[in-house]
């Protein structure tokens, strides 16, 4: 008992300065809406936070197609360094009853002998289904002062199939709490969805919410869809709460005020506490690329992007190499843009490009540029032709085709012989030099080599160098290692000119060990896990062929190039089907697609 009403002086004492504060401030109002775009089959919530007062009346007026339902109140007390303050915060849902623009407008609030108003709020509500494009944050959750940890993006429209789409992942912690460093970036939890990876080392801020201090990790990245529909989109990331352990102390007097557990959390250690921070659903609709107006050099780039050619030297003879520099500059999917086709022309013997890719800060703007070496066959060509390249803009929903112009360049005749100029001058006579004494005598003779008086090594026979042993061993070794280098950097520069067949033999090498995979899986009579590995051979196979990344091909890509009479688009078509649910394949279906497979891919390569 006398524990107790020591406990409770010792904390009247510890708040006596909270009473000596002023009772009240200025009196402020703010009003904020959770979305300010959302569906009519939805709900948005607005919070007025009327701060500086303990009780306050609110009058709001009806306004025609929504309704407002209360959600309670709640109030809280901030004591910082000696200023005291106290808010209330008033929660309604807002449910509308048909699509359209509505204000909210000035809401009075009454609080003693004062009046203050919100300022207006407009907002849009759409249709079932539908979303906002100018909303530029995704905010389907509202953060307040009792959100621990939270993630937002930036809004996902509607895009294209390979587009790609910048996206923005901000992280917040309330500073209230105590945090331990990230050790990984957020993961994508989505199918049919690819991201581009994101940095371990994130920008760092600080942003208020709501009167709330958020530790703010923020990532840029982009993402792109890999087939058409409407995919669900979520953000994970783990984190760890670092929380205070209660610690009991024991006084040998019987007793303390501080054995009390509103004082556990100032003295206690820390705990651990591992959590998942997670993102609100997203859905990332991507669409088919429109087959009207298609080009026939369009490789699947879609952006913005323009198209320089030059050529050097302008000035040749016939056999005599140009090299042509085409430079492909703008935004979007670099992956995807490949090299202009040069006009097929006997006049123009040409040879395949080297590419250069390089990306600017602001991603996704890049650079790609093409070196090409093309000779001319003869002298009567005039100019190089024009160059064309197709891409589609998603701005203008249309394919655009960008031509350079034709380049004047000047071709000649290989030069003939010259004859030698019989040369006009006459020999000089040489005049005889004095032929100076071979010796000097002074002080004695010098110049001349010293008497030996001691008998060298007799040898019964001289043997020329070139005859000893380890003389010509040593110099076959010198011819060897000649030849090999020889060898080496001819097969190294073949290799540089016909890159291709290195490509063809890489190939070759993975057909052949996805063959022996397959056979084994037929055999087993597994169908899921043969029409998982075609589906996987089928992919590097041509993402080799098409210089891209194999797990990025879908079946759309499929058709598009090589078109639905292949049997790849059949058996790449049940390899999907099977990846979401169970597949049973009979022996003879399963050799059919064997044999089918192995010879679509070896007369590609």
């Amino acid at each position: 008992m006398e524990q107790r009403k020591f406990s409770a002086l010792f904390i009247c004492l510890l708040l006596l300065p909270l009473f000596s504060l002023p009772a009240r401030a200025e009196v402020s109002v703010e009003a904020s809406l959770s979305s300010h775009s959302f569906p009519v089959d939805s709900a948005a919530k607005l919070t007025i936070t009327v701060t500086g007062t303990r009780s306050a009346e609110i009058k709001m007026k009806e306004i025609d197609g929504l309704q407002f339902h209360s959600q309670g109140q709640s109030s809280r007390i901030n004591i910082i360094n000696g200023s005291y303050s106290s808010a209330i915060s008033n929660l309604y849902l807002i449910q509308p009853l048909q699509p359209g623009t509505y204000t909210i407008p000035p809401i009075s609030i009454i609080a003693g002998k004062e009046t203050v108003q919100t300022e207006p709020i407009t907002f849009e509500v759409t249709a079932i289904g539908q979303g906002h494009q100018s909303s530029k944050q995704n905010k389907s959750t509202s953060p307040g002062e009792n959100d621990v940890a939270f993630i937002l993006v930036s809004e996902i429209d509607r895009h294209y199939t390979g587009e790609i789409v910048p996206l923005r992942i901000k992280a917040y912690f309330n500073r209230k709490y105590q945090w331990a460093p990230i050790s990984s970036p957020p993961a994508l939890k989505a199918d049919g969805v690819v991201m581009s990876p994101l940095s371990n080392e994130p920008e760092q801020s600080q942003e208020q919410l709501k009167g709330v201090i958020y530790h703010v990790l923020s990532w840029n990245t982009t993402l792109s869809g890999i087939k058409a529909g409407r995919h669900p989109v979520l953000f994970e990331l783990d984190a760890t709460l670092l929380l205070r352990q209660q610690q009991r102390s024991r006084s040998p007097f019987g007793g303390s005020p501080f054995n009390d557990s509103f004082f556990d959390n100032f003295f206690g250690g820390l705990q651990r506490k591992p959590i998942q921070v997670t993102s609100p659903e997203l859905h990332f609709e991507t669409i088919e690329l429109p087959d009207k107006g298609r080009p026939e050099n369009f490789t699947g780039a879609i952006g913005d992007f323009q198209l320089t050619v030059s050529a050097s030297p302008k000035e040749v003879e016939v056999g005599e190499p140009i090299t042509l520099t085409l430079e492909i500059a703008g935004k979007g999917n670099f992956d995807r843009v490949e090299a202009p086709l040069f006009p097929a022309t006997p006049d123009w013997k040409t040879y395949s490009p080297n590419t250069d890719y390089s990306s600017q800060d602001t991603y996704p703007f890049g650079k790609k540029q093409f070196e090409q070496a093309i000779v001319a066959k003869n002298s009567s060509l005039k100019q190089i032709p024009s160059l064309s390249f197709s891409y589609f803009d998603p701005g203008k929903e249309s394919y655009i085709t960008v031509t350079s112009a034709p380049i004047a360049v000047r071709i000649a005749e290989h030069d003939s012989p010259v004859s030698p100029q019989q040369s006009t001058q006459t020999a000089t006579a040489v005049k005889p030099q004095s032929v100076q004494p071979a010796a000097e005598a002074v002080d004695g003779i010098k110049g001349l080599a010293p008497l030996h008086l001691e008998t060298g090594t007799f040898y019964q026979s001289i043997m020329p160098l070139y005859k000893k042993t380890w003389f010509l061993a040593g110099v076959g070794c010198c011819i060897l290692l000649l030849l090999f280098t020889f060898f080496f950097r001819l097969r190294i520069r073949n290799l540089e000119k016909h890159p291709e067949l290195q490509l063809q033999k890489r190939r070759q090498e993975l057909l052949a060990g996805d063959l022996v995979k397959l056979s084994q899986a037929k055999d087993s009579g597994d169908g899921s896990l043969f029409l998982a590995l075609c589906r996987q051979s089928i992919q590097k196979q041509l993402g080799l062929l098409w210089q891209v990344e194999g797990s990025a091909i879908s079946l759309a890509d499929i058709k598009n190039k090589l078109g639905d009479t292949t049997n790849l688009t059949e058996i790449f078509a049940a390899a999907e089907q099977a990846a979401y649910g169970t597949s049973e394949l009979s022996p003879e279906t399963m050799q059919v697609y064997f044999e089918g497979l192995k010879k679509e891919l070896e007369d590609l390569i």
